[in-house]
Order: structure tokens, then C-alpha cells, then sequence
């Protein structure tokens, strides 16, 4: 297993742990309500809700570095791009706009959105290693 391998599924693992912990955060915010000592969630509180923009972003950063390397084009490949390169990058970055905002994606400051973007992108560019 080379470096880039190594990279890509170091960053497969931190974003699952980040969608993890945006879960666990949507879960208590729930419960809080539903016990009575909380508000009403946001509807937009999920992170499966992400935008187009974060899809886009990672696959675009997908087909950039997958055209940059040499690779056996599959539908094995194109899967795992579209799994592993676009899907969780852009879930990772949408639960990163969840964490910074307590639920509420849409009203995220530009820096949790930079680094949403970041995410997304970087998710995108690193998953082409699991596919080398």
C-alpha cells in the first residue's frame, strides 16, 4: 500500500468520524426537544441534506485529479469515484456546516462554508487514491 493509499483512507476515516459526530449532535438536539428542553429542531438539522454545490465541488475535484493519473477506467472505478469521491466527501463537508452551525446548514458563516468547500474538495481529490 503507497503513500497515496495510505492518505486516502486516513481521510476516508476522518470524515466518517465527522459525520459521526454531526449525527450524534442532530440525535441530541432531537431528544432534546422531544424531552422538553429544547427547541424544535431546523428541518435542514440532517446531514443528509446537503446542497448541489458541495456534490459539484467534489466531483469536479474528482474528475480533476482522476484525469491527472493514470488509471483503468471500470465501472469498479467509476463506483468508487462516485461513492467514495463524491457522496461522503460532500456528507463530510455538509456535516462540518452542521457542527459549526448547530443545525443550521443554511445560515453558516463564510468560514464554515470555506471549510465545507475545503472538505468537499479535498474528500474529492484524496479518493482517487483508493481507486490507483
Amino acid at each position: 500500500m503507497g503513500v497515496i493509499e495510505k492518505v486516502a483512507v486516513v481521510a476516508l476515516a476522518v470524515e466518517v468520524a465527522v459525520m459521526v459526530l454531526a449525527r450524534v449532535g442532530t440525535e441530541r438536539r432531537h431528544w432534546s426537544h422531544y424531552k422538553k428542553r429544547g427547541p424544535v429542531p431546523d428541518r435542514r438539522d440532517d446531514i443528509t441534506h446537503a446542497s448541489g454545490v458541495l456534490y459539484g465541488i467534489a466531483a469536479l475535484a474528482v474528475a480533476a485529479a482522476a484525469f491527472t493519473v493514470p488509471l483503468e477506467w471500470s465501472l469498479s472505478t467509476v463506483g468508487t469515484f462516485a461513492l467514495f469521491g463524491v457522496l461522503l466527501p460532500a456528507l463530510a463537508a455538509n456535516s462540518v456546516m452542521v457542527l459549526a452551525t448547530r443545525g443550521r446548514p443554511d445560515r453558516a458563516p463564510r468560514w464554515s462554508q470555506g471549510l465545507a468547500y475545503a472538505v468537499a474538495a479535498g474528500g474529492g481529490l484524496v479518493s482517487v487514491g483508493l481507486a490507483v
